[in-house]
């Protein structure tokens, strides 16, 4: 046999290889080849008969074990073909290395009567050992040294102890509306189709996963439920391991080395049958995954936008459909396209019309001034925090001042690398870029030499600042990307109530189901809408509809107070309304003369590296001689130095086999970035 083998390298392969005598190798075994003089593992991609006399082809040098079921390799492909990197390189990174699992937990492998008489007798001779075996028998962890020393004997038997969030919910079954009903029968009845389940925030979506999740396994088939963001991760986990009365794995990218190698192999057993994740648990190895929930799913984090492959988890997930899975996408706000595409029947929409969580909050549109905290939301803070609420602050930047300018001259201070504004933080001090998180303690204006700044803008760190100040007897948390680790802490003590403040990013604007918040403040809407892209107003409406449905999801009402100077702009005003509906036709209008998706697709060009303005001009110029339609090519910030120029192609539905046509191979340095979610 001949083994077609993906190696992690870019742009080239799969490699033939023949397979020697005897070596059992399937489709998605990870093999061990030799290339040149390096010896590398790759992922068998394909396997046929070998025509006679193979010729000169070197031999499959061992075999690792398999890593992905066949029916997957086809998705992993079309991701790869669809970016910038080799099927093997796109293997290679979304694949998680093979690793060791650091935490464990031991298991008896004897009776516990027989243990506990080994305990009695081991007292003597080697009193660590039963103490650890004691240990183990009421439950506990016992030490490391005489736990493996038992493990030896065969005594206990060390098994990986699965990461899990501090989170813990009781499960209550309330009953369904008429709506989530028929969206459930709908979903349950399904196979191999996609559903757009809309309603607004409080609607009940979760519960509706939940519910077909449970019929799903109970069929014997795997579910999975993805997320854009860890933050959300842990509520969503602890609800579904209440109830599904089962494991559920976590996997996202912060995860250890071993714990996502341990997910991805008991996924591909069938030892673990469902799973909570981010956007690369789209791609865990299932063999007969039945289920794919993609909450929020207009999120921009589902798009993977840092390395190629460029791939979409939402996109990714409907490609399973091919299998016989059902995928379900939520949302209180989808992403246009989305919602474009259930009113042409490629998707089907089920609404969910009626709020079944408190009542829909009363929305205040004020004026925003000098002061972080303005007078309206302060007292509104007052009101709420004095009756026992807990309140929400979004505001969707990070660091105490986001920008500084030269007191002598005025220029903006830059990172020399990125060129993009500096953010000061307070704790350390010192200023940071957000692109490459280089910090500078004591900078200087590169243009006139100047050490004093005039310091702007706000971010959360000052937020949280200005909170304690106003409120010094108060609890005051802030969860965003510096605070991300703490995640799982946060958020649990604020379900016990420990917490009656909390400050955050976008991370903290939506997903999050706590009864007692009953204030939202927004702390500046309108830099939500001074993005330069498209979809600013897009953006701008999902966040406040998101960040609004925080509020009044328990017993007691809810009240939001939006901060802005631009009342009027139809993203905040129908936000303010939860219209969604309404800002969609708005959006459409707007979007169909200058012929954006949903009236086009784009496909992203970036050209990086020496000469990158030659090459993208010449680049543009080859492509729009092939009649394709270009925009630019437009200068991006540079990334850690490295120069950067964008080309933006748009076209029909078969724009990225035309690039093919006029592109079958790219030139180095350039990367391509199907349907972008963001332009800069």
């Amino acid at each position: 046999m001949i083994a077609r083998v993906a190696l992690p390298i870019p742009r080239a392969g799969p490699f033939d290889y023949l397979v020697p005598e005897g070596m059992e190798v399937g489709v998605g075994d990870r093999v061990l080849v030799p290339l040149g003089k390096r010896r590398l593992w790759g992922v068998v991609v394909e396997l046929q008969p070998a025509p006679g006399h193979p010729g000169e082809l070197q031999r499959i040098e061992a075999s690792g074990g398999r890593v992905l079921l066949p029916q997957h390799l086809s998705q992993f492909a079309r991701v790869a073909a669809d970016s910038s990197v080799s099927v093997g390189l796109a293997l290679g990174r979304l694949i998680p290395p093979r690793a060791r699992s650091l935490a464990k937990r031991y298991v008896l492998t004897v009776p516990p009567g027989e243990a506990q008489r080994l305990v009695e007798r081991l007292q003597g001779r080697a009193p660590a050992q039963a103490r650890a075996l004691a240990a183990v028998l009421s439950g506990e962890a016992p030490p490391a040294d005489p736990a493996r020393a038992l493990a030896r004997k065969g005594l206990l038997r060390p098994e990986p102890l699965p990461f899990s969030f501090p989170l813990r919910e009781a499960r209550k079954e309330p009953p369904l509306t008429m709506g989530q009903e028929q969206a459930l029968q709908a979903i349950s009845g399904a196979e191999g189709e996609t559903f757009l389940l809309f309603g607004p925030p409080g609607a009940g979506k979760t519960e509706v996963y939940l519910r077909a999740a449970r019929e799903v396994l109970a069929r014997g088939r795997a579910a999975l439920f993805l997320e854009p963001e860890v933050s959300l991760l842990p509520q969503l986990w602890a609800r579904a391991e209440a109830a599904l009365a089962a494991e559920v794995a976590l996997y996202f990218g912060e995860l250890p080395r071993g714990e996502r190698w341990r997910v991805w192999q008991g996924a591909l057993r069938g030892a673990i049958r469902a799973a909570c994740g981010t956007r690369s648990a789209a791609f865990l190895p299932f063999p007969d995954l039945g289920l794919v929930v993609v909450d929020e799913e207009g999120e921009p984090a589902y798009k993977q936008e840092e390395m190629a492959p460029y791939y979409h988890a939402r996109e990714v997930a409907r490609l399973r459909t091919s299998h016989g899975v059902t995928v379900v996408l939520g949302s209180a706000a989808p992403q246009v396209d989305t919602y474009f595409a259930a009113e042409r029947g490629e998707i089907r929409l089920l609404p969910l019309p009626e709020r079944v969580v408190g009542a829909p909050p009363r929305v205040h549109l004020v004026p925003r001034g000098e002061e972080v905290i303005g007078p309206e939301l302060q007292a509104a803070m007052d009101r709420h925090l004095a009756r026992g609420g807990q309140v929400l602050l979004f505001i969707n930047r990070r660091g105490f001042f986001t920008g500084a300018a030269c007191r002598a001259c005025g220029m903006v201070l830059r990172c020399p690398g990125c060129e993009v504004p500096l953010a000061f933080y307070l704790a350390g001090r010192a200023f940071r870029c957000h692109v490459c998180g280089r910090a500078y303690p004591e900078p200087c204006c590169p243009r006139c030499g100047g050490e004093r700044f005039r310091l702007f803008g706000v971010g959360s760190e000052r937020v949280e600042f200005e909170t304690k100040r106003l409120f010094p007897s108060l609890s005051v948390a802030r969860l965003d990307t510096d605070t991300a680790p703490r995640r799982g802490e946060i958020l649990a003590a604020l379900a016990r109530g420990e917490i009656d403040v909390l400050v955050g990013t976008q991370m903290v604007g939506k997903g999050l189901d706590f009864p007692r918040i009953t204030l939202v403040g927004v702390i500046d809407a309108d830099g939500l809408l001074s993005v330069p892209d498209f979809r600013a107003g897009e953006r701008t409406f999902q966040l406040l509809l998101a960040a609004a449905g925080r509020a009044g999801r328990g017993p007691w009402p809810g009240e939001v107070i939006v901060q802005t100077s631009q009342p009027d702009h139809y993203a905040i005003r129908f936000a303010a309304r939860g219209d969604y509906l309404g800002f969609y036709r708005e959006e459409l209008h707007y979007r169909e003369p200058l012929r954006y998706p949903p009236f086009s697709r784009l496909v992203r060009l970036w050209v990086e590296g020496g000469r990158a303005e030659v090459k993208a001009g010449q680049l543009a110029r080859r492509l729009e001689g092939a009649g394709l339609e270009v925009l630019g090519p437009v200068r991006l910030h540079p990334r850690r130095g490295v120069p950067r120029w964008q080309l933006l192609l748009r076209g029909g539905p078969g724009l990225l086999r035309e690039l093919r046509e006029a592109l079958p191979q790219l030139p180095p340095g350039v990367k391509v970035d199907p349907d972008p979610v963001r332009l800069f």
